[in-house]
């Protein structure tokens, strides 16, 4: 008997000796096994490959009876199996290991063997592994099956893959007296595919349920599988009870699945759905969902009742960059009837949503110079029920040229060699409509067609350091295929005046030209104050003026009609392409000289946070201009208005914008701008006009946000990274994924305020009253959600129109966290979506179907 007490690894070879070929030292054992090869026989019960061993305590090795027992933390390695335990016990005669804990002096077990093999790993209270047949024998074992752990009193392991458990259970609860489980008698386990089980019960905290099934069976495989999508159940007064979301799963392969799903109720209302999902490993992927809804509103056979259709279309594709070097193409479709979101079931933010926009998009291009970029657009509003197409939408254009530049010139440029062109061409088919006559024959009889062509030019010249004088002409080409007239014709129906509009077909030439020049640069002013130790560092100013001229000849010809107004008793002036999708030319020439003065100012200020510069700067105007222009070729009321526009952005969460306007010129009885001015009449050199304020609060806070000391020294008013939002998804905005509980407290607050003054046109028609009308527009929306204790936390999302007086869309939402368990209750208590939904379910996604959902159907509070 040999006793070690090291910490080395040992071997022995799959061989069988004779035991006088062994040393008494461990050291030896393996050369001398190894000198012996030579000339004894392998047995036919020999290993494949060697054991290594080792333990913390001491190494026995009994030659008589042909054992190694190894004590406190023993390891074993075989080929790709790994155990440890406290005690361990190698027979050779039987090529059998044996592994167990030890039990303390107070009867308690430490160290049970744990057993690796492969993504195999499970603990247990004792262990028998023969090495040749690979089969062993398991008391009180615990395992990781994917998401979810088999406990089993008996478990045989037959061969690599195979399993039989005898008293067994199954949970997705990590605690080794877990809160839930499913218990069976018997039960196979096949590695990486899957658990069987006979006639097997629900039981929580190791209380039997009266939920009990025949057979059950888990998949534990990772890749695609089909099956069975479990429907939520409920009742509600519009639909009775109700299956949502019952359908089959088919993964049919590594690029597809499909999932049909629908809905039904006991009053006859269904739903039909198809989703579908693709990928092509560097090419693209995708999604699609077609969905049918047909609901019955009131009582049948009766007048108020009423059958109403909904549906909705959605394709999402992109593709990856690596697919083509030059094409490309991608896809956003999102198309639904105007109710879907109001009286089926949806995601919050598709219900507060009402603007939904599509598209198709193709592009290419020749060898970089030659673009082509091909679309279909199409947009809907299902709050004014208002859609529009373009069908299609080209883009064509070069790539800028320099006509003067000689190729592969060599030395510094001229400022000839400077001037570039291009070519762009934009063609288009049109429909503006509502969705009700979206597919009448005369909306597609007034489609409109236009074809826009534009070739710019350009003569950059540099004038010496921050200053640039730009000149550019722009000829465009318009065609458009139909054009409207307009007249006043007399209704002898309700006898009144109305505007008529003839819609006309036929080809349409316009042409514009551009002239512009401008002379821009920068000026850097600095001031530093005179104390040194004053707080204010250095005031930095920049001045960015901008001088231009721009000339538009008319060239208008016939694109303009006339028509007498009887109501104004007066002739008036309309385009025969107002509202064109590519717009219209000027109806007079305009020579305009406009010059615009832009300001920055910034201030450095002392910081002890700066070690390296002690100062930290601080933007007080992002941007100030002031900009006013005088148009030569009017014969009157040649200057424009003076306007001053500013925005700044202070403390990472505040914005502000302002915009002012003055005018030189004396308005008339009716508010329209005489050639008067302003200097001599009223003695001013201009009045004020106009004011616009506008104020967003984007505020985020939390525990972080008030913490100084962060380790990539964010300074205090920057906002920590955002955190798993409490409302994301279901029809009362119930999230797929649990919150997060690292930060305590969250606080999310948007406020905006507008302010709006101009010339009250009632003042100058009677010269009394308010000067100005004004209005004011305050809206505030606030997020936040708490940590009530380390497992319970509360959220709310609400808003409040402060001119309205009135609430928007406010929910409450509290979320508990179970463990292996969650429960969910989000409440709408006022509006149109006014109802709760409550859920409690297994987190793990392998028995997401083992859940309980009750709901107030919204639905049930509309009134039809």
């Amino acid at each position: 008997m040999v006793t070690q007490n090291n910490d080395s690894i040992s071997y022995f070879e799959p061989l069988l000796v004779d035991t006088d070929t062994l040393h008494f030292e461990t050291d030896s054992l393996r050369n001398n096994i190894s000198n012996a090869t030579t000339s004894k026989r392998l047995s036919p019960d020999a290993l494949s490959s060697s054991v290594k061993y080792k333990s913390q305590d001491s190494i026995i090795i009994n030659l008589k009876n042909r054992k190694i027992l190894l004590f406190e933390d023993a390891k074993a390695y075989y080929e790709d199996i790994e155990l440890s335990s406290a005690f361990m016990e190698f027979g050779f005669a039987q090529n059998e290991l044996y592994a167990s804990g030890i039990a303390d002096s107070c009867g308690h077990i430490h160290g049970p063997p744990i057993f690796k093999q492969g993504e195999t790993e499970f603990s247990s209270q004792e262990i028998r592994y023969n090495f040749v047949s690979k089969k062993g024998k398991v008391t009180k074992v615990i395992t990781v099956e994917g998401e979810g752990f088999i406990h089993g009193y008996y478990v045989k392991h037959v061969d690599e893959i195979t399993s039989y458990i005898k008293g067994g259970q199954y949970t997705t609860c990590n605690l080794p007296d877990p809160h839930f489980q499913i218990r069976f008698g018997k039960g196979k386990v096949i590695q990486d595919d899957k658990i069987v089980t006979g006639p097997a019960y629900l039981s929580f905290g190791n209380v039997p349920s009266p939920l009990a099934i025949p057979f059950s069976m888990f998949p534990l495989h990772k890749d695609r599988s089909s099956g069975i999508e479990i429907p939520k159940v409920g009742e509600s007064i519009v639909r009775g009870f109700y299956f949502e979301n019952f359908g089959y799963y088919l993964g049919i392969n590594d690029n597809f699945d499909l999932l049909f799903s629908g809905d039904i109720s006991t009053r006859l209302n269904w739903a039909a759905k198809v989703t579908s999902h693709y990928v092509f490993r560097y090419k693209c992927v995708g999604e699609i969902k077609l969905n049918f809804f047909h609901n019955y509103y009131g009582e049948r056979g009766t007048p108020s009742g009423r059958p109403k259709n909904d549906f909705q279309v959605f394709w999402s594709h992109k593709q990856d960059p690596k697919a083509h070097p030059t094409t490309s193409f991608s896809a956003q479709i999102n198309v639904q009837s105007s109710d879907r979101n109001k009286y089926n079931p949806s995601a919050t933010n598709d219900y507060l949503s009402n603007q939904f926009n599509s598209s198709l998009n193709f592009s290419t291009n020749a060898k970089g110079f030659f673009f082509f970029d091909a679309a279909v657009y199409y947009n809907q509003n299902t709050q004014n029920r208002s859609v529009g197409l373009k069908l299609p939408a080209i883009n064509m254009s070069v790539r800028q040229f320099y006509p003067f530049r000689k190729k592969n010139k060599a030395g510094k440029l001229k400022w000839y060699d400077n001037i570039s062109m291009k070519w762009t061409t934009q063609a288009a088919n049109e429909i503006d409509t509502k969705d009700s006559l979206f597919f009448k024959p005369k909306t597609w009889d007034e489609l409109k067609s236009g074809y826009q062509h534009t070739i710019p030019l350009t003569i950059p010249i540099k004038m010496g350091k921050g200053f640039n004088w730009n000149t550019n002409a722009t000829f465009t080409e318009k065609w458009y295929l139909q054009r409207n007239t307009q007249d006043y014709v007399f209704d002898n129906t309700d006898t009144t005046w109305k505007k008529q509009y003839t819609f006309q077909r036929g080809f349409n030439a316009l042409h514009d030209l551009r002239l512009s020049s401008s002379i821009t640069g920068k000026i850097y002013v600095f001031y530093i104050p005179v104390f040194k130790k004053a707080l204010v560092r250095e005031i930095r100013h920049v001045i960015t003026p901008d001088v231009s001229f721009n000339f538009n000849p008319n060239l208008s010809k016939q694109t303009y009609g006339t028509y007498y107004n009887p109501l104004k008793e007066k002739f008036e002036e309309y385009s025969y392409y107002e509202g064109a999708m590519y717009g219209t030319v000027s109806s007079r020439m305009q020579a305009v000289a406009r010059f615009v003065v832009g300001n920055n100012l910034e201030i450095k200020v002392n910081s002890k946070k700066d070690t390296i510069t002690g100062t930290r700067k601080i933007t007080i105007f992002d941007n100030v201009s002031i900009s006013c222009g005088y148009d030569f070729a009017k014969d009157s009321l040649n200057w424009e208005p003076l306007r001053i526009t500013g925005r700044t952005h202070l403390f990472s969460f505040l914005d502000i914008n302002f915009g002012l306007e003055f005018d030189p010129y004396v308005l008339d009885k009716n508010g329209d701008r005489t050639n008067q001015k302003e200097i001599n009449v009223n003695k001013r050199l201009m009045r004020f006009s106009k004011s616009n304020l506008n104020i967003s609060v984007n505020w985020r806070l939390n525990r972080d946000f008030f913490n100084k000391l962060k380790k990539n020294e964010k300074s205090k008013n920057e906002p920590t990274e955002p955190t798993e939002p409490m409302f994301s998804t279901n029809n009362l905005g119930v999230p797929n994924t649990s919150p997060n509980f690292n930060n305590p407290w969250n606080v999310t607050i948007n406020y905006h305020f507008q302010y709006l003054t101009s010339d009250r046109l009632e003042y100058y028609k009677h010269l009394t009253g308010k000067k100005y009308d004004s209005k004011i527009t305050q809206t505030v929306s606030i997020g936040a959600d708490f940590n009530i204790s380390r497992k319970w936390k509360v959220g709310i999302i609400t808003g409040y129109d402060i001119n309205l007086k009135d609430f928007s869309f406010t929910q409450i939402k509290i979320y508990r966290d179970l463990h292996c368990w969650e429960m969910d209750l989000a409440w709408v208590p006022f509006g149109f979506r006014k109802g709760w939904e409550f859920s409690i379910k297994v987190k793990a996604a392998v028995l997401k179907d083992l859940k309980l959902n009750l709901k107030d159907d919204y639905i049930d509070n509309i009134k039809y």
